[in-house]
């Protein structure tokens, strides 16, 4: 057993000894989800409270698991996050390696609690490499890169599995949360119209990443993926040497970074080739803005405008 799994089975048994003393804790805001009738909903990152909210409107009160500026990857939910999942309506997971060590303890705790998997037959791509795209990736506990939200077209079955679980649910309102589904869809599809076309002007068509955040997003338009951050670990030596030889006879001149990681040796690589760096963020709140804007980084780096 590793040491981040180690480390979130003994959470998880820890909240279950914790749990009474962080119950007054708690017992606020139960109350204030009954006062406001609200569906308690909890997710793992931020751009699914965007995805939640984009469905659920006002009849919904989103929680998210990993906080501004955390890693997905080494995220320990606290007692306190436990002791609230013990209230919660619905949880939408989206793969992440922390979901399997905690969430059978809180289904447990919490038997009246329903888990929806979001991506278990979108997640396609392997988290170690995929085929031509040249996606070299990190490892997840299922093997497979979940980072499927980089595509809007996996944005809209995510929101149509949101809208379903919202519904049966609340059957009172099922039809308010199919008719924001179709309206957020809409504007899924107006997104991925604007970055197709954004894409299909790129002259140099490698995204070079601190993080293997975009394998999804490049197989959706036709663009290759090469990740600085080799299992998991800093790129080092040899390896390093090899990605600033390749950048050079690629001409490539953007490198893109990632909040959440270290960006020390994309830096290094980026002074090596003459490159400018960009930081882009899967993890934002607003998904379509940002997405945009994740666009428009990739557009000017790799040199298509």
């Amino acid at each position: 057993m590793t040491a981040l799994p180690r480390k979130l089975t003994l959470l998880a048994l820890l909240y279950g000894l914790l749990a009474p003393a962080l119950a007054d804790d708690a017992a606020d805001d139960a109350a204030a989800h009954q006062a406001t009738e609200k569906i308690d909903v909890f997710v793992s990152i931020a751009p699914q409270r965007d995805f939640v909210e984009q469905v659920g409107g006002d009849r919904v009160a989103v929680h998210v698991m990993v906080g501004p500026g955390q890693s997905p990857e080494l995220f320990e939910p606290t007692p306190r996050q436990m002791a609230l999942l013990a209230r919660a309506d619905l949880y939408f997971s989206i793969g992440m390696p922390f979901e399997a060590s905690w969430l059978p303890a809180v289904r447990r705790n919490n038997p009246d609690l329903k888990i929806v998997p979001c991506c278990a037959e979108l997640a396609k791509l392997a988290g170690h490499g995929h085929g031509g795209h040249e996606h070299a990736g990190h490892g997840h506990d299922s093997g497979m890169d979940p980072h499927v939200w980089t595509d809007p077209n996996n944005v809209i079955a995510i929101a149509g599995l949101i809208a379903e679980a919202l519904a049966a649910h609340d059957t009172t309102h099922a039809r308010d949360y199919r008719r924001a589904e179709r309206a957020f869809t809409e504007k899924l599809r107006a997104l991925d119209s604007l970055i197709t076309a954004r894409m299909a002007a790129l002259k140099n068509r490698v995204l070079i990443v601190a993080h293997p955040s975009w394998g999804y997003f490049a197989e959706r338009y036709g663009l290759s993926q090469r990740s600085i951050e080799q299992d998991g670990k800093e790129i080092q030596g040899r390896s390093l040497a090899q990605l600033i030889k390749f950048a050079r006879q690629r001409n490539i001149r953007a490198v893109f970074t990632q909040p959440q990681f270290n960006d020390r040796a994309a830096r290094v690589i980026a002074a090596e080739i003459g490159a400018t760096v960009y930081e882009l963020d899967p993890l934002a709140s607003d998904y379509i803005e940002n997405m945009r804007a994740v666009t428009d980084k990739i557009a000017r780096g790799l040199g298509g405008e």
